[in-house]
């Protein structure tokens, strides 16, 4: 485990850090990055993508964003490079090599930092990935980082789009999916309505459960309500007895079901107006839990209807407090660039959200959507009503299908992907049958939403979007920490020391928070959490007294970045497991 020193110096690279608010580009994916998350305790993160030809390694040129004229090979081989890691100080690529199809597939970590990708698609030169298990290490590296990725056994049915987070126990579930791949919508006879454990040792857990609101019929295939339910919406929940209490929604469908006892806690009201899980794909927050009654909050914004053969984008915003006696969706501030599909729902360190990536126009899916949104916006949870978005300075590059986000240690924010043609396309123009998709070996009930003159090639560019607390910071510089424990204890105190860059205490408009980044793919961010911290400031000192979370139902055993704010200015984050 890191001591306090060392994890000070791995983001040391951080800390003086001063942006005008916006994107910059700072590299290249080297693959289509239709999957990203942050190894703990490195300066990296790692793109995945779906096996196909890549075109974004070295000849690539960043500032035009012109394909490289060769493949993107391993060495020695004639296989086509479907994963990187990208180093964050550096921003270089090293190719990482998983023996199966990563396509759309799953991800989340154990108590140790180790990310567990499961799931995945069809066979091609690489094995196929339905079923497969995959590990990724944390940090620290002694030197540079050289893992690469372990098939370390089998989920026990085929899965493609399933969603997957930590247990309160640090067992990884599982849920929901098709299994089959190559499709738009879902159908009952390839529907997977059930989860599954996978154990901290790696081991399978119990035989697979049936979720009910995961079930429909062959008659139901054309009921959005029942049919949209890939890539499950998730979120732990606090309760009393920690277990795992996980919000839930699928198709339009919303419960709190006990996945450790298999049992439902209570259904909640359909999601309004429309379904909201893929091919829906709008984008869902668990707002910050704050201490000392951690009260959940969700948020949800965005989507597409449910109208075949074209559905329409949608702008609107609900929030439901799923454990108040009688939970309603209200609904919210509307999105303020208009409608928003397949957007990331990104929580900032200062507690706010940043929407970024996607399209104005269709869904999810590949050439199901036009219109790039371009123009970031951030939401704020404290703000009054019609005050709660601002909108940010705009990129030039388009986001749409199988692009991702993830917050930094920094507190910027990692953009990358875009690749609506699925496999590599150096025009992203639709395909020859516009506007008809085939789907499951039939023609599908939506058509291709992108138009037809419309040109979204396969896109490497990798960019840092600036929030605007990295332009605000005062002349005192921003918060820094200068000593943590490496490890915490649910339910415990303990204490760190932070002051402001240039000396000065830390006293004014504080928060001390707890992130956990996430596993990002298509608009999903599953893992994504939050908790705002207890403290008490210690006097006459830099010191401050926290309170750890309570239980691991407010959020589970894991390795975690910790942000100390102040006047909405956050410190570099710094990596600390809590158990």
């Amino acid at each position: 485990m890191l001591s306090a020193f060392v994890l000070a110096s791995v983001c040391l690279a951080y800390t003086h850090l001063v942006s005008a608010t916006g994107y910059r580009t700072v590299g290249s994916s080297g693959v289509a990055a239709q999957m990203v998350f942050i190894p703990p305790y490195t300066d990296t993160v790692v793109f995945i993508d779906n096996y196909h030809e890549n075109r974004g390694g070295p000849g690539y040129d960043i500032a035009k964003g012109k394909h490289s004229a060769t493949p993107y090979l391993y060495a020695g081989t004639k296989l086509s490079v479907f994963g990187t890691e990208y180093n964050l100080t550096s921003n270089t690529i090293r190719p990482l090599q998983p023996k199966s199809n990563t396509f759309c597939s799953a991800g989340a970590f154990f108590p140790n930092g180790t990310l567990l990708n499961l799931a995945g698609a069809e066979a091609g030169t690489v094995l196929q990935g339905f079923d497969k298990l995959r590990t990724y290490s944390a940090g620290p590296c002694n030197g540079p980082c050289e893992q690469d990725w372990n098939e370390v056994g089998k989920l026990q049915v085929y899965r493609w789009y399933a969603s997957a987070m930590t247990m309160v126990d640090g067992s990884i579930l599982a849920v929901g999916g098709s299994n089959y791949g190559g499709l738009v919508l879902n159908e009952a006879s390839i529907n997977v309505p059930t989860y599954e454990i996978i154990h901290r040792n790696g081991q399978q857990g119990k035989k697979p459960v049936r979720l009910p609101i995961l079930e429909f019929t062959a008659a139901q295939n054309l009921v959005p309500g029942k049919s949209y339910n890939l890539y499950p919406i998730l979120h732990g929940l606090p309760n009393a007895g920690v277990e795992d209490h996980i919000f839930t929604i699928a198709g339009n469908q919303t419960v709190i079901w006990d996945y450790s006892n298999d049992v439902l806690i209570r259904s909640l009201p359909d999601t309004p107006l429309a379904p909201r899980c893929f091919p829906s794909s709008a984008t869902s927050v668990l707002l910050p839990l704050s201490y000392p009654d951690y009260k959940p909050k969700v948020l949800v914004c965005g989507g597409s209807s449910g109208d075949m053969p074209a559905p329409k984008a949608l702008d609107d915003c609900w929030t439901i407090n799923p454990q108040d006696e009688s939970p309603i969706w209200e609904e919210d501030d509307k999105l303020p660039n208009g409608p928003q599909v397949m957007s990331d729902g990104i929580l900032l360190p200062n507690g706010q959200v940043l929407f970024i990536n996607g399209a104005g126009k269709g869904s999810g899916g590949g050439l199901q959507a036009d219109n790039p949104v371009l123009t970031p916006a951030i939401y704020d949870p404290t703000a009054a009503a019609g005050k709660r978005f601002t909108s940010m300075p705009a990129t030039a590059i388009p986001r749409l299908y199988h692009s991702v986000a993830v917050l930094l240690p920094s507190g910027e924010v990692l953009v990358a992907g875009s690749n609506p043609t699925v496999g590599y396309s150096a025009t992203g123009k639709v395909n020859s049958g516009w506007p008809y998709f085939h789907n499951h070996g039939h023609t599908c009930a939506l058509q291709q939403q992108q138009n037809k003159e419309s040109s979204y090639p396969t896109e490497y560019r990798v960019e840092t979007f600036s929030p605007p607390y990295l332009s605000s910071i005062s002349s005192h510089g921003r918060p820094l920490i200068i000593s943590l424990p490496a490890s915490i204890f649910y339910g415990r105190t303990f204490l760190i020391e932070a002051r402001l860059e240039r000396g000065a205490r830390i006293r004014s408009n504080v928060q001390i928070n707890l992130i956990a980044p996430g596993f990002h793919t298509h608009g999903q961010a599953m893992g994504q959490k939050m908790v705002k911290m207890g403290f008490k400031a210690i006097a006459n000192s830099y010191g401050f007294k926290v309170y750890a979370p309570r239980d691991a139902s407010v959020i589970a055993p894991g390795v975690y970045l910790m942000f100390v704010v102040q006047d909405g200015v956050p410190s570099v984050g710094k990596w600390v497991s809590i158990a």
